[in-house]
């Protein structure tokens, strides 16, 4: 709801002719002169609780009309000051200061345009969001995997183990000598994964903030380069393009990620 919607909504003029009356009968009751000094404070009171609720209005209308990445379902919320909270923080930065480039432009066709490439950089952002909940649950599980301890455990097994001969005490060092190897593994494998996902978070981030200084290029040159309309629309084809090929970035990463953490070999 812009600004004109809200000076015409009706709850407003009601909470305001209410508060306004109010503040005219207590002026009225209490003011020598009565009525003739209550009317103009009512008005005022009035008028000012009217135009602070259209400013309020317009101002929360705005911030809600911003995107923000959507909680994935199922994943924890980024560990705040962790890295995929930082990164995720970024690109909604970056997406909101795009949103806010693509309704500047006065010209329809070039409005429509740029909507596009800001449909899909929320897109993105959701996708983002995603991650950040998948690294946040990795390192939630890798947290309770005590790696020094079990490094501790390792080499003291392998010692045990040197020249001990064959029979029941050598086959139980030996099964507890795998029991913290797979352990290792685990740890080593979601620590792969969390890395794949945060460098493939950072690099769509980086994109993205270049996609607001190349949006900010683009609109310059639609105002003031002969032949813009063309030119406009081949920068936004680029725009549009590079957003595509960030979102299967990140499905591609979010596969790799997913093969490491079953043991699978990253390509």
């Amino acid at each position: 709801m812009g600004v004109r919607e809200q000076l015409t909504e009706p709850w407003g003029l009601v909470t305001a002719g209410v508060l306004g009356g109010l503040a005219g009968a207590v002026a009225a009751a209490l003011a020598p002169a009565g009525i003739l000094a209550g009317l103009p404070v009512g008005l005022a009171v009035a008028a000012a609780v009217y135009g602070i609720r259209v400013g309020l209005g317009a101002l929360v209308d705005r911030t809600a009309a911003l995107p923000s990445p959507r909680p994935a379902p199922d994943l924890p919320a980024p560990s705040r000051g962790g890295d995929a909270e930082r990164w995720l923080r970024r690109a909604g930065a970056a997406v909101r200061t795009l949103h806010r480039q693509a309704g500047t432009p006065t010209d329809a066709g070039l409005r429509a345009q740029v909507g596009g490439v800001d449909d899909q950089a929320g897109r993105a952002l959701d996708d983002l969001a995603r991650f950040a909940g998948q690294v946040t649950l990795i390192e939630q599980t890798a947290a309770g995997i005590n790696v020094g301890r079990l490094r501790v455990d390792l080499a003291e097994l392998q010692r045990g183990l040197h020249g001990l001969p064959p029979g029941p005490l050598r086959t139980e060092r030996e099964r507890a000598l795998r029991a913290v190897t797979d352990q290792l593994d685990v740890a080593r494998r979601l620590d792969g994964a969390r890395e794949m996902l945060l460098a493939r978070m950072q690099a769509a981030v980086l994109g993205l903030e270049g996609l607001v200084a190349r949006m900010a290029e683009l609109l310059a040159l639609h105002a003031t380069a002969d032949g813009g309309a063309s030119l406009t629309a081949a920068k936004v084809a680029e725009l549009t393009s590079d957003l595509e090929g960030m979102r299967h970035g990140l499905a591609e990463a979010e596969r790799l990620s997913r093969s490491a953490l079953t043991g699978g070999q990253v390509q």
